[in-house]
């Protein structure tokens, strides 16, 4: 039997790029996968590639950081699947900049996505796994909350407070048979990394050095299944070879 089978799991920011990748491993690995994203052209294509592959997968455009869209998708998944075993909160938004620099308008979009997009997907879906003593609710935070880079302070911040996030909704839900987690993550071989990289020249990181999507997506799918059971409120470096 597949791992994850029967089992019904959101992805913020689905329409490519790690997220695409997890939802097609989830997908292939016997999910319901729950799409989630603004690009609604990325969001249809990516149904398409899974429902191809023989998977099952919904689609929802919805802006992470609006809390009414977001409890509204919420509610429209567990009617139209039956249910959330399985969130992961990858939806992310970056600009570098020093924070002399750093515009409001540039903090609070960082801080909103980030953070509180984490927080309202999973306010939102807590609640169902509860009632059903059972779920896996991953957060994607960043090396940048941890390996204190110039110009990352709000992007750091956003991150480092999932991280503290994470950990005290664990203490709150571990005893639900609830797992939350998260991962600090390095710099990945994704679209939007090498468009960073085109139009940054500081970022001399050969792609070969970087993580690979498919290897990232093992760590996070492991995070989620029952095999991870025992691991409650941890903090995980997924670096490789380089920050």
């Amino acid at each position: 039997m597949r791992r994850f089978e029967n089992k019904v799991a959101i992805v913020t920011g689905a329409a490519r790029g790690l997220g695409a990748q997890y939802a097609i491993d989830l997908a292939n690995e016997g999910a319901t996968v729950a799409l989630v994203d603004m690009d609604i052209t990325g969001l249809e294509n990516m149904k398409n590639t899974i429902e191809t592959s023989g998977g099952k997968a919904l689609t929802y455009k919805v802006d992470v950081s609006d809390a009414k869209a977001v409890q509204a998708c919420v509610e429209d998944i567990v009617k139209n699947a039956g249910g959330v075993d399985i969130l992961i909160n990858n939806a992310a938004y970056y600009k570098g900049q020093p924070v002399v620099d750093t515009s409001i308008e540039d903090w609070e979009k960082q801080i909103n996505i980030n953070l509180n997009g984490t927080f309202y997907f999973t306010k939102a879906v807590i609640p169902y796994m509860l009632e059903k003593k059972y779920g896996k609710v991953l957060n994607i935070a960043s090396a940048g909350a941890k390996v204190f880079f110039p110009g990352f302070a709000a992007y750091g911040a956003s991150k480092g407070g999932i991280i503290t996030f994470s950990n005290i909704l664990s203490e709150e839900v571990k005893y639900d048979n609830i797992n939350v987690n998260s991962i600090y993550l390095g710099m990945v071989n994704t679209e939007k990394t090498r468009e960073r990289i085109d139009s940054d020249s500081a970022v001399v990181i050969p792609l070969e050095e970087m993580l690979q999507p498919p290897e990232v997506s093992k760590v996070v799918l492991f995070l989620v299944s029952d095999d991870a059971a025992p691991i409650k409120g941890a903090a995980i470096d997924v670096f490789g070879n380089r920050y």
